[in-house]
């Protein structure tokens, strides 16, 4: 009967093996080779009750067991030897001491109470047992509890300290000082080697702050959302071991310092970030307790991380309403303002004219004169040259206002969705294009049929088309300025747009083999007032931001760009579908 339980033990363990990982399956498989062994070797000592006479080995096996399971206790953290052994402490005195009195009383008095109670004298024995039989167990809660508390105390000291620092985190309400302040809680009162938190960024996990006792970088440390760590605990939920984690998992993990507990940090469904914690300094394992009070802790700063992020937001966004504000009220006064600005520009522009007609009539009216007095033929041409210089910069100052009052009627437009031809906005965009450049035709190539439809802001979807067309134009004529000749004969200009249907979406391609944008730049081609274009060209830098605004803003799209300087520019438009 001994030798069915103990072969119905082994294989409940091999089935746990099976389904288990990480430091739980090292766990059990010591326990499960160490009760192999160990009851192997045992079996032996039954072979002489049917005299077979064997040389005692199988009793080494039984030590080896011993070995095995301590080896386990130690390294793989099989239990706390402290609980085992106020447990173990707790029991002595508990049970054998205690259900021990009656046998005692009954051994050292059974005369007496023979004399006394005759043939019943056993009742007095077996009343005793009773009474400690039912003391027993609670005096065992009572000791084990006390001498846990004793062998524990700081354990239970820390743990405690937690609780209240996490009740208290609801109070920051900057995410900086919230993350730094938890690390430091954490590494100071657990007393541990090292503690970092990592905090959702939008696309990855990256290192938010951390607290260490050597001297380690993390900086460049990043956990994307496809990352096998960020699977895992977004499936589990809970702190974890870090030995327990399967293999796959561990060995993705590539960080300077040894891992030993993860504690994720959940709001509902939303995974916000994880906490790395390191080794206690006194080298003791991490309890059930610990773990208990880590999710605790986690729950607590997953409040106060999620109130941190909402006063952010809310504070981006009475930015934004208060610039959205300020935008409105320029928008309002620009008629007013630009009337004002166009009545200064037509007086510079009038007297610079003037200057300049006045000047070649003189010229013209005393050519003799002129020809005697070189210097005054210098000055003269000088003052041409500053009235030209005028009139162009009165022409830019120009379309700078136009720029701006083409930026503030941006919502003042039509917003009537409809369904309508993109080649039909393409050809007004080109005429456009030539009207402005003075061009007979433009190098655009446009693979779309003329059945072929979108759904928008016709004239907000033609005011983009023709921004980047524009830019895409310029930035070809600027490649031509500055190529060789010989380049310039080898060199084919191109604008090509082409429409590509993706599932609930427009997908607008533009093309252009011109000069590209610099690395330094792209980071700003979406800034108002920003422009690459040269000097001498008319941009206000003002296109591109109301390009952005109206897809993104009013269509719920998206644009973006790649680039490459001096081979050309990739500008892509995403509309979403009706």
């Amino acid at each position: 009967m001994f030798g069915v339980c103990v072969i119905y033990c082994c294989y409940k363990m091999h089935k746990t093996i099976i389904n288990s990982s990480g430091g739980k399956l090292n766990q059990i498989k010591y326990v499960f080779w160490g009760s192999i062994i160990g009851f192997s070797g045992g079996s032996t000592t039954f072979l002489p009750v049917f005299r077979i006479k064997v040389f005692p080995l199988g009793n080494f096996f039984i030590v080896l067991y011993i070995v095995v399971i301590a080896y386990a206790i130690i390294k793989h953290r099989l239990m706390d030897i402290r609980v085992f052994v106020s447990k173990a402490v707790a029991f002595l005195i508990s049970y054998p001491i205690f259900l021990g009195i009656p046998f005692y009383f009954a051994y050292r008095l059974q005369p007496y109470l023979y004399d006394a109670w005759g043939m019943n004298w056993w009742l007095a024995p077996s009343g005793l047992l009773l009474f400690f039989a039912t003391l027993s167990p609670l005096t065992y809660g009572q000791l084990r509890s006390r001498m846990e508390n004793t062998l524990l105390a700081e354990q239970k000291r820390y743990q405690q300290l937690l609780l209240q620092a996490a009740s208290g985190m609801v109070v920051e309400h900057d995410l900086n000082r919230l993350s730094k302040l938890i690390v430091y809680i954490v590494k100071r009162i657990v007393k541990i080697d090292f503690s970092a938190i990592y905090l959702d960024s939008g696309r990855a996990y990256n290192l938010r702050a951390a607290r260490n006792s050597k001297k380690f970088t993390y900086k460049n440390i990043r956990f994307p959302y496809n990352h096998p760590l960020i699977k895992y605990l977004k499936k589990h939920r809970e702190p974890a071991m870090y030995e327990e984690l399967p293999v796959s998992v561990r060995d993705s993990v590539d960080f300077p310092q040894q891992v030993s507990v993860v504690v994720p940090s959940f709001v509902e469904n939303e995974f916000l970030g994880f906490l790395f914690l390191g080794e206690k300094l006194n080298r003791q394992p991490y309890t059930p307790d610990d773990i208990n009070v880590f999710k605790i802790l986690a729950n607590q700063a997953a409040l106060a991380i999620k109130n941190c992020i909402f006063l952010e937001e809310s504070k981006q966004a009475q930015e934004k309403i208060f610039t959205a504000e300020k935008l409105a009220s320029i928008g309002g006064m620009a008629d007013g303002v630009a009337h004002q600005i166009k009545n200064r520009l037509n007086q510079f522009s009038v007297a610079s004219g003037e200057l300049k007609y006045e000047i070649k009539d003189f010229v013209d009216t005393h050519p003799e004169l002129i020809k005697s007095n070189p210097d005054l033929k210098k000055s003269f041409d000088y003052m041409i040259k500053i009235g030209d210089s005028l009139i162009s910069n009165v022409k830019k100052t120009d379309n700078v206002v136009k720029g701006i009052l083409q930026f503030a009627r941006v919502e003042e437009k039509e917003t009537f969705f409809s369904e309508f031809s993109l080649k039909e906005v393409i050809n007004l965009s080109e005429e456009l294009l030539k009207i402005k450049h003075e061009i007979a035709s433009a190098p655009l190539e446009v693979d779309i049929q003329s059945s072929e439809q979108i759904y928008g802001v016709k004239s907000q979807i033609t005011e983009t088309i023709y921004n980047v067309l524009d830019n895409a134009y310029e930035a070809i004529q600027e490649k031509i300025h500055i190529l060789d000749p010989e380049e310039k004969k080898s060199f084919t200009p191109l604008i090509k747009i082409r429409l590509v249907y993706k599932p609930g979406k427009y997908h607008i391609e533009i093309f252009d083999n011109g000069i590209g944008i610099k690395r330094e730049d792209k980071q700003k081609i979406f800034a108002p007032f920003f422009t690459t274009k040269s000097s001498y060209k008319s941009g206000t830098g003002i296109g591109m931001y109301v390009v952005k605004r109206m897809i993104e803003e009013n269509h719920k799209g998206r644009v973006w760009f790649t680039s490459s300087y001096m081979k050309g520019t990739n500008f892509f438009i995403e509309l979403p579908k009706k």
